[in-house]
């Protein structure tokens, strides 16, 4: 079966208007806005140690709370994050727009987020690497893309997740990269096109928010194309929201 890069995007962004792409959405917009705080945060907390007590101030979406409760949130939003992933993961796979799929908040979840959260790591790291000759960083890219629903819908562990991507991947790389192009080239224009009216428009405080608040459905949609992509390489077939998929994985 080959590739349809027209469905992958349509049918993502049907799921991400769904009624359960509305929740992962909300989810998503408030675990991005808490991560951002934390983080400018601690960088406020990092100047003003230093005696940059000017630059500290400049920072906006900043909470005055010590290094060690900025640590702790985070950490708090990064398990929160890898939970909503493994969710929505399974959601999409599953074309689950009414309700979310049986199992999709509950099965095998630790496993599933510990070998994301890792599997992720590694698939940026050979990325990265693989990046400094081009053509293998763009392979690796699209070869180990499914890492993620692999993980998350057939609670493989990474090691499996990146080695049967890899195998489903194989003879799609062209197509996978044209539309993962498509998809970085469309929330690239959005989020300029937004960074530059907000930046005209707005105080900078505000104007950070809107792309935060620009960039949180970009990612999600992002990861509603790889679920469609991956549901087609695997023999699935597309359907309305909230039915039956020949061949889909368990969701």
């Amino acid at each position: 079966m080959s590739l349809r890069i027209g469905v992958a995007l349509s049918d993502a962004a049907t799921h991400l208007v769904s009624r359960t792409g509305a929740v992962l959405l909300a989810v998503s917009l408030v675990v991005q806005i808490v991560t951002t705080t934390i983080v400018y945060s601690a960088l406020a907390w990092w100047y003003a140690s230093l005696g940059l007590a000017d630059a500290a101030r400049m920072l906006p979406l900043t909470v005055d709370v010590a290094a060690p409760v900025l640590g702790a949130g985070y950490l708090v939003v990064l398990v929160v994050s890898l939970y909503s992933s493994v969710v929505a993961v399974r959601t999409f796979v599953a074309g689950a727009g009414a309700t979310f799929p049986d199992g999709a908040f509950t099965r095998n979840v630790p496993l599933a987020m510990v070998n994301l959260l890792v599997g992720g790591l590694t698939y940026s790291l050979v990325v990265a690497v693989g990046s400094l000759l081009v053509v293998p960083g763009i392979v690796a890219y699209v070869a180990f893309l499914f890492m993620l629903p692999i993980v998350a819908v057939e609670d493989r562990n990474f090691v499996d997740a990146l080695r049967e991507s890899y195998r489903r991947t194989k003879g799609h790389w062209v197509r996978l990269f044209a539309l993962m192009v498509v998809v970085v080239a469309l929330s690239g224009f959005l989020g300029g096109v937004i960074g530059l009216v907000t930046s005209l428009l707005l105080p900078y405080e505000f104007a950070l928010l809107a792309i935060v608040l620009v960039q949180t459905p970009v990612s999600l949609y992002t990861v509603a194309v790889i679920a469609s992509a991956y549901r087609q390489l695997q023999g699935g077939t597309t359907h309305s929201l909230g039915g039956p998929r020949a061949g889909a994985g368990p969701a």
